[in-house]
């Protein structure tokens, strides 16, 4: 049964884990959270969860609200406010806002704001060691400067370039969120991983800046779809090297450090010589052996290449025999090159599932995101609905 609780109202809540959804009439928003103490104030600028630090305590942005896993709130954080920003210029008056609880009671929360350019929508807080949720309604018309005045957070002016960044990034997400609903798996969790191929042919790609672009647009996938909003990565061409993985607050700096040829530093410290020739099989049984470490949701690896796939016969091994396992393939070709095997996946015997998919584009940087990403996306549900079919561990999928 739903409540409906009006600004200033509480409620119990009996649930262990939530998703609380914010929703606006007609206004675009950014949904955030922040953890507080008794003293209504942030321990620290951590507990500010946004768009460039997505999960902090057990609090977590998913989409168009909130996921907080209520039993893993530590226990100095007393209240968590749930925070939505008017994306863009203006302010949120005679704007109706609702907040939606999923898991437990059900509760919504509409509230009639007043001309707040940042609003808190609802509180959860402690009471006698159990949880519950307050319709607030208020907040502030200087926008982030007024709650981070209130909750003692630290907002440093962005320069031009993060700014631009940050919204190119989340334009980038919010068309992942509709490819998702598209293919009928919106709020799907899995593993985002990429693999970059660094051999002499993709010379021209590395210098013109489009790879590092298309990490950025695959690091759209992972804040979408994987708990920690991160990117695992890995580069390879004779030889490879598994790369620390991209958190997106820190991408320029990454993709500096680590979008090159010839030379990586791995995720230990390592420093690996690639050499310039193609050599699939061996980076693809090191994914293969690093996730089977690491049992939890599915894994979605994007495998970036323009060709010059020779080795056919020890990747047509390598994905059957990864076929009972909870990853899927999408190999991306960038050019006009040999793609060998690669051409024939839907036609590969001898799998318990269909576990990869493959296209090719001349010129990616002319897709658009949109575009792009329904082609990644083409038949990661399909692999989904076969996996869960034939029992492969998928999480909570």
């Amino acid at each position: 049964m739903t409540v409906m609780l009006r600004k200033g109202e509480n409620a119990a809540l009996d649930g262990e884990r939530i998703r609380l959804a914010v929703s606006t009439a007609g206004r675009a928003v950014d949904v955030s959270a922040v953890l507080l103490g008794d003293d209504r104030r942030v321990r620290s600028d951590e507990d500010l969860v946004f768009f460039n630090h997505p999960v902090q305590d057990g609090v977590r942005l998913d989409g168009d609200g909130v996921v907080i896993d209520l039993d893993a709130v530590p226990a100095e954080v007393t209240t968590i406010a749930v925070v939505a920003s008017v994306d863009g210029p203006g302010t949120f008056d005679g704007v109706a806002v609702r907040a939606d609880v999923h898991g437990g009671p059900g509760f919504e929360a509409p509230v009639m704001t007043a001309g707040e350019a940042v609003l808190v929508v609802v509180e959860l807080y402690r009471r006698a060691q159990a949880w519950k949720i307050r319709a607030v309604g208020q907040g502030w018309a200087n926008g982030l400067a007024g709650l981070a005045a209130d909750f003692g957070v630290e907002v440093n002016d962005e320069p031009p370039a993060e700014v631009d960044l940050r919204k190119r990034i989340s334009l980038r997400k919010e068309a992942v969120r509709v490819s998702l609903e598209k293919k009928g798996i919106g709020g799907v969790r899995a593993r985002v991983a990429v693999a970059l191929d660094a051999s002499g042919s993709m010379r021209r790609l590395y210098k013109d800046g489009v790879v590092a672009d298309n990490v950025e647009r695959m690091a759209a996938l992972a804040l979408q779809m994987d708990d920690d909003a991160a990117l695992d990565a890995w580069i390879f061409a004779t030889e490879f090297a598994r790369l620390p993985p991209l958190k997106v607050a820190e991408i320029q700096a990454w993709t500096r450090d680590n979008v090159r040829m010839r030379e990586a530093v791995a995720a230990d410290g390592t420093r690996v010589s690639l050499g310039g020739r193609n050599n699939e099989p061996q980076v693809i049984a090191d994914i293969v052996s690093y996730y089977a470490c690491r049992p939890g949701e599915p894994v979605f690896v994007l495998f970036f290449s323009d060709g010059g796939v020779a080795k056919d016969a020890q990747i047509a091994r390598l994905l059957r025999e990864a076929s009972d396992q909870p990853i899927f393939w999408q190999f991306i070709g960038l050019g006009h090159g040999r793609y060998g095997i690669l051409h024939k996946l839907d036609d590969l015997d001898g799998r318990l599932v269909d576990n990869a998919g493959f296209f090719a584009v001349d010129d990616i940087d002319g897709i658009s995101d949109a575009e792009l990403y329904q082609r990644i996306l083409s038949e990661f549900p399909t692999w989904l609905r076969a996996a869960r079919a034939q029992g492969i561990p998928l999480g909570s999928n």
